[in-house]
């Protein structure tokens, strides 16, 4: 086991190390930057898809799946059918629809003739006027009709009531509700589509950040990949005491709907702060403690001149601690482009307590 070498610390309290005895200790170091971000990992996450850019498909009539034309993760074009449905309700539709158009042709036929009569002094106004009222009172009923099937499209040489789903909109096919066989309700849930190359993603923060959280900031993904904050629920979890908010990734991805994961909220840092390796921090009572490294001035080249620095420690992740000078002593001052010691901080501490 290394040991400390025997060295005390000069008036200003630093000490030298020359090479060996850096070498000795296994010190390494890294530069001091200027904090921009301070990221606040682990949060609970799943992706989802895009609010703004999706949309569910529903069955208009309830009945009976007959056959699945797509699956998920297929891409689909606006109009394109998604799977066929039998449904006697469709029947019924259908017959409506014949009447309807069949009341259509005999009101205007009607209504032509009433016209002709009129205007030969053969029937008075009054019965012209009932066959206009007619008329419309028929085409409303047409249209109506008309409107109940436009969801849908007959399969053409299927079976009585056959009818296929439309996707509403050209995407992806993000999931499938149904199956072959299955019983459906009128209006229950039989796929999502969103638009490609879109995805959301739902995560909870706690509460303390809420006035901190704001649309636009940034959200780090287990890719590397970043999103940006679109919403911010209004109401916490009472379990939880937590937050819901939303954000949307632009471009590719290869996150999954569904799939959960953990994400980095990247918050707005505090003037004056400055990212340090986590490594290069050790606890010093209520804070914590780093070692600001230089080159030793008039001795051997490649010595050092090492301090002891208070630092608070804002926050972090595995790559980045978030620090700000913990002592107002100017001596201990750090500043970006230092170099600070993130191998060897165990001995060191031996060697160079904090004042």
């Amino acid at each position: 086991m290394t040991e400390a070498p025997a060295i005390s610390p000069a008036a200003d309290g630093r000490i030298t190390l020359d090479v060996a005895q850096l070498r000795a200790l296994g010190v390494a170091t890294a530069a001091v930057e200027t904090a921009t971000q301070l990221p606040v990992p682990g949060l609970p996450a799943q992706a989802a898809a895009p609010l703004a850019a999706s949309a569910q498909v529903s069955a208009p009539y309830a009945g009976v799946v007959t056959r699945i034309l797509v699956d998920e993760g297929a891409f689909v074009r606006q109009g394109q059918p998604l799977a066929r449905i039998q449904s006697r309700d469709v029947l019924a539709a259908q017959g409506e629809l014949a009447r309807a158009r069949s009341e259509a042709t005999a009101a205007a036929l009607q209504a032509k003739r009433d016209a002709a009569l009129l205007a030969e002094g053969i029937i008075p106004a009054a019965r012209h006027e009932q066959s206009q009222a007619r008329i419309q009172a028929a085409q409303s009923t047409l249209h109506q009709a008309t409107g109940a099937l436009a969801p849908l499209r007959p399969v053409a040489g299927g079976q009585g009531g056959e009818y296929e789903l439309l996707a509403p909109m050209s995407g992806q096919v993000v999931r499938r509700h149904l199956m072959p066989g299955q019983s459906v309700a009128s209006l229950e849930a039989a796929f999502v589509v969103a638009e490609a190359g879109r995805m959301d993603v739902n995560f909870t923060a706690p509460l303390r950040l809420r006035s901190a959280i704001k649309p636009g900031l940034p959200v780090g993904l287990p890719d590397g990949s970043v999103a940006k904050v679109v919403a911010v629920g209004a109401d916490a979890d009472p379990a939880s005491q937590s937050l819901g908010v939303r954000a949307s990734i632009e471009g590719q991805t290869a996150l999954a709907v569904g799939q959960q994961f953990s994400v980095s909220l990247l918050l707005p840092v505090r003037a004056g702060a400055l990212a340090v390796p986590p490594s290069a921090l050790l606890p010093a009572g209520q804070g914590h403690v780093l070692y600001a490294a230089s080159d030793a001035v008039g001795g051997e080249k490649g010595a050092m001149r090492l301090r002891a620095v208070a630092v608070q420690l804002l926050g972090g992740d595995e790559s980045v601690s978030v620090v700000v000078p913990g002592s107002k002593d100017g001596s201990t001052a750090l500043a970006a482009g230092e170099q600070v010691v993130t191998r060897g901080t165990a001995l060191l501490k031996s060697m160079l307590p904090l004042q």
